[in-house]
């Protein structure tokens, strides 16, 4: 089927190819080792129309895009393929060229509401390619690509390995591909059933007029790596195209077996309606060393809302983020008693909410589990000037100061109000400039001041998580180095 769709498609391009005179690369698609093919597809190719090719390509072939903008609504259900922007050098620095695909909103698909739509795509990749290919022949190899002439296509030096290669700069950002919104109630990616990943990509809108993605559907299990998502308008209203789930920064919605992926993804600078700005109803979710910081949710209960279903979240920043009722916001109403929002190794940072005192942290509301096991926990987490209250730590039963602040930053209806794990603290190992707030890095308790009662903090968290102070989840004499060189300095 696949390869009476290639020869249908070839014959139609062969008389608008030959017109155009464009002869670069011959042979194209180029045929690999390994018996995939190689397309170079794009402006000034003969394949402009990306949609055409991806109808045609075959599992495993390396689809290349060429640097420009692309008015597109693409859908990509194919299986194994990688799409990633071509690469060229100068000789010493290999680089990827700037690729943009921004949703139509006119034309041949117009009525679509996305740039980019997955659809199974079992491991496919979009943006940066796998660290490794696997051969026909069994073989595992480290995935290399060949710089080429941006004119000639000819082999420019040696092949590079994926970490030498500089992401593309764009007008707000670096990144692999960038991928944005145009209109209100559309959004920049759909994953419908996806299983594939989006590694690298700068999710964002056409001046702040646009929602970044929608993933819905069972076996969801698509996978989002260093990815940022900034200058999003999340309006809440439904996107027509996709069971009227509602156009926010993030929007999850399925059942257990959706259950997307998020690792180093940034989510920053977008402002929100009704939704917050990132809506998750039932489906689970698994989010790791993902910074959420300087959100405008003052419309929503919450920065992060839930409805039902489950989440997991390790090594993760909220920081400078306005919510209505609470940071995290979750209705568990109609949730099982095993669905969890778990917190490990987080930090929560000047997080306001509307009241200026409830919900600096987290709000829960089930009003059929009063009193009952919490479903909320934290673990070894930091609490640090949430609606301007830092966690509580009692330590004299006659102080009740601290017990009540607890109520304010976290509550909820069970008892006790949230699971604890490992001791969680009034303090992060998180760097000040990320908050733009001043703070000086080693003020590890959060005094003022940069002393013995910081260095002993290191010292007796020794080979716990809380000790990774400059957050590169390798917890080694970097760390003490950081509360060393500012030693006895004072924060503004």
């Amino acid at each position: 089927m696949a390869y009476a769709r290639f020869c249908s498609f070839m014959l139609s391009l062969v008389a608008s190819t030959a017109a155009l005179g464009q002869e670069f690369p011959d042979p194209n698609p180029v045929p690999q080792a390994d018996g995939t093919n190689l397309w170079y597809v794009g402006n000034n190719t003969q394949y402009p129309v990306l949609q055409d090719v991806l109808g045609v390509v075959s599992d495993g072939d390396e689809v290349v895009v060429r640097g420009g903008l692309y008015v597109e609504s693409l859908t990509i259900d194919n299986v194994e393929i990688t799409l990633r922007p071509f690469v060229t050098s100068d000789g010493d620095v290999a680089n990827y060229e700037q690729v943009t695909f921004l949703n139509p909103t006119e034309g041949f698909n117009n009525d679509n509401g996305w740039a980019i739509n997955m659809r199974g795509s079992r491991g496919t990749y979009v943006g940066r390619p796998r660290q490794f290919t696997e051969l026909s022949n069994g073989l595992d190899v480290i995935t290399r690509i060949q710089p080429r002439d941006q004119v000639t296509y000819e082999a420019i030096g040696e092949l590079v390995n994926l970490t030498s290669i500089l992401q593309a700069e764009f007008s707000n950002g670096t990144a692999i591909f960038r991928i944005q919104s145009r209109t209100l109630d559309d959004v920049a990616i759909v994953s419908d059933s996806g299983t594939g990943t989006f590694n690298g990509c700068l999710i964002t809108s056409m001046g702040g007029s646009g929602g970044g993605m929608i993933i819905t559907g069972p076996n969801n299990q698509t996978s989002f790596v260093d990815c940022e998502l900034k200058e999003l308008y999340g309006t809440g209203n439904p996107h027509d195209q996709v069971y009227d789930l509602p156009v926010n920064v993030v929007t999850i919605s399925g059942d257990s077996t959706c259950r997307p992926t998020f690792h180093e993804v940034d989510i920053h600078s977008n402002d929100a309606a009704q939704y917050g700005i990132v809506f998750q109803v039932g489906s689970d979710t698994v989010w790791s060393h993902c910074d959420i910081y300087g959100n405008d949710a003052r419309a929503a209960d919450g920065t992060l809302m839930a409805e039902a279903g489950r989440s997991t979240w390790h090594d993760c920043l909220f920081a400078t983020n306005q919510s209505g009722r609470g940071t995290i916001y979750w209705d568990a109403e109609g949730s099982v008693p095993t669905d969890e929002i778990r917190f490990f190794d987080s930090c929560f940072i000047s997080n306001e909410t509307v009241t200026n005192l409830y919900g600096g942290v987290a709000w829960v509301d089930h009003t059929s589990r009063v009193g009952e096991q919490p479903q909320l926990m934290f673990s070894g987490c930091g609490f640090v000037q949430n609606n301007e209250l830092d966690y509580p730590n009692p330590t004299d039963p006659e102080d009740s100061t601290l017990e009540t602040e607890a109520e304010y930053a976290i509550f909820t209806p069970y008892f006790p109000e949230h699971r604890i794990g490992l001791d969680n603290a009034g303090y992060c190992g998180v760097p000040g400039q990320v908050l733009d707030q001043g703070s000086l890095f080693g003020d590890l308790n959060n005094d003022g001041l940069i002393d013995l009662m910081d260095l002993d903090l290191v010292m007796n968290l020794l080979g716990t998580c809380d000790t990774d102070i400059d957050r590169d989840g390798v917890i080694d004499f970097n760390d003490l180095v950081q509360v060393l060189s500012q030693y006895g300095s004072s924060c503004p």
